[in-house]
């Protein structure tokens, strides 16, 4: 069998999709031929070469459905032919998928497949002015929305990355079967890293780590205005945010603003080799993620897993798919995002009381270990292989 995944987002891009769609080919494809069909914009071309599989690189138009997308469907399709997929899997609802019909139609037993995420699932709410949407954030038209619809119900089989995305389908009229693959994730390079605080010149520090895009959904702005609290009974209390993102410039602001320079630090230039020295070296993990409509929304909430890993305590917005990723009040807690008040007594609650630290983390440990590890499994494989559609 050989599967063949087109996708707009994808490594070497930072960000949960491009992690969850790597992982999800570590556990379940391969040990099969697998190959790749990303934007030239995706790169540098030397990591890609790296990879296990080979990448092919073409136009895309993942916001256009008119005549450059088009153009860019036939370019597709040729690698396609070149190809010659058993499977066509498509890592992001807009990532063409008409091309699997396309090419249905000159190879009929091929089959397809979307998996599905975040806010790429909330196709009802329509967006009547284009440009007031630029890149990820961008919604819908109603045209779109039913145009996307129409491909999602004629798969051959649907992923989602949480029981969240799937019931966000499901509610607004997609009727069919939907199948959920939560996040796989390497464990087997997860080794704390002792002495992380020394080595990262924190002294004794307490640690509050964040790790994201820095986006107004992610809520990195939600701690910093609590730190000034914070630090009058935690006087060494720092504040890492490990990532980058337009609100930097903004976050920047609110540091300044609040004389925090040396409580906060935004790291921007952190590779994913060198994360797991900041999750060693926190003591507890925090992002209080929220929802900003009508369509940003955090699919599931990789980070929480990966900090459990490191056996840390995690904190995070009740919203989304970060229901699934947090166990309140066991692995972590669940917050309302807009509530300073409980943003601050969590993260006191978790200070004060090492033993409570110790226990949350060891419970985000196994249940990582157990639930999202990425041992190989022939899961995927089995459904795909199936002579019936799931539709």
């Amino acid at each position: 069998m050989k599967v063949v995944l087109i996708s707009q987002d994808f490594y070497p891009l930072k960000g949960g999709i491009a992690k969850y769609l790597l992982e999800v080919y570590k556990k379940y494809f391969s040990d099969i031929e697998f190959e790749v069909i990303i934007p030239n914009y995706i790169g540098p071309r030397s990591k890609l070469n790296k990879l296990p599989f080979r990448v092919y690189q073409t136009e895309f138009f993942p916001f256009d459905l008119g005549l450059r997308r088009k153009r860019a469907n036939n370019h597709i399709i040729k690698i396609l032919d070149k190809c010659k997929p058993d499977v066509i899997l498509f890592g992001y609802l807009r990532s063409h998928p008409e091309v699997a019909e396309m090419y249905k139609k000159k190879i009929k037993s091929v089959k397809w497949g979307i998996l599905m995420h975040g806010k790429e699932a909330i196709i009802d709410s329509y967006i009547r002015n284009k440009n007031n949407f630029r890149g990820s954030q961008k919604g819908y038209t109603e045209k779109e929305a039913n145009f996307y619809k129409n491909l999602i119900n004629d798969a051959d089989f649907v992923f989602a990355v949480s029981n969240f995305t799937k019931n966000l389908l499901l509610k607004q009229g997609i009727k069919r079967e939907i199948i959920v693959v939560y996040p796989p994730l390497s464990t087997n390079y997860i080794k704390p890293i002792k002495d992380a605080k020394e080595k990262l010149s924190l002294g004794n520090k307490k640690i509050i780590l964040s790790v994201g895009r820095l986006i107004k959904r992610k809520g990195q702005d939600r701690v910093i205005k609590v730190m000034p609290s914070l630090i009058t009974e935690f006087p060494d209390l720092k504040y890492l945010i490990v990532g980058d993102g337009k609100e930097k410039e903004r976050l920047n602001g609110l540091i300044q603003k609040n004389s925090l320079s040396k409580n906060v630090e935004i790291l921007d230039k952190v590779e994913d080799k060198e994360l797991p020295l900041f999750y060693s070296a926190c003591d507890l993990f925090i992002l209080p993620c929220k929802f900003i409509r009508p369509n940003d929304i955090e699919g599931f909430g990789i980070v929480f897993i990966e900090a459990g890993l490191y056996g840390k305590p995690v904190i995070g917005g009740n919203t989304g798919g970060v229901n699934e990723a947090i166990v309140d009040s066991k692995t972590g807690f669940l917050i309302d995002p807009n509530s300073e008040k409980q943003i601050m007594d969590k993260i006191k609650l978790l200070l004060k009381d090492a033993s409570l630290r110790k226990l949350l983390g060891l419970n985000g440990e196994i249940r990582a270990k157990n639930l999202f590890n990425n041992k190989k499994s022939d899961y995927l494989i089995n459904i795909i292989s199936k002579d019936t559609s799931l539709g």
